[in-house]
């Protein structure tokens, strides 16, 4: 929906969030009238928290609900057992690093994705 994946990858996309086996967190942040205005997901791994495919609508970024987004999901997970929290993040993504460095989280290593030609 706000991450703009295109309908094929989306098919894709529900299927690998279907067979996440550990405890999760899908998370949507609303105005008053149901707007969404940001998403994401928190999938609990013991200690761990991972925060995935979070996303702000476009017209609501700078605004501060990425970052209230991303809190409420860490409480979710330290009310659940997680100590620590990690994500991943395009490197060509400069306002969701600038967040994510603002709420703390810096970078450990780089990694990449392959696709089967």
């Amino acid at each position: 929906m706000l991450n703009h994946i295109s309908d094929h990858d989306q098919t894709i996309f529900n299927k690998m969030l279907e067979n996440i086996i550990p405890d999760r967190c899908f998370m949507l942040l609303t105005d008053d009238s149901g707007t969404v205005l940001a998403c994401g997901l928190g999938v609990l791994e013991g200690e761990y928290l991972g925060l995935f495919n979070i996303v702000t609508q476009e017209k609501f970024r700078n605004q501060g609900y990425g970052a209230k987004l991303i809190k409420n999901l860490l409480h979710w997970g330290k009310e659940n057992g997680a100590k620590n929290a990690y994500l991943q993040v395009i490197l060509s993504n400069a306002p969701a690093l600038n967040l994510y460095a603002k709420l703390g989280f810096e970078e450990k290593y780089k990694y990449w994705y392959r696709i089967k030609n």
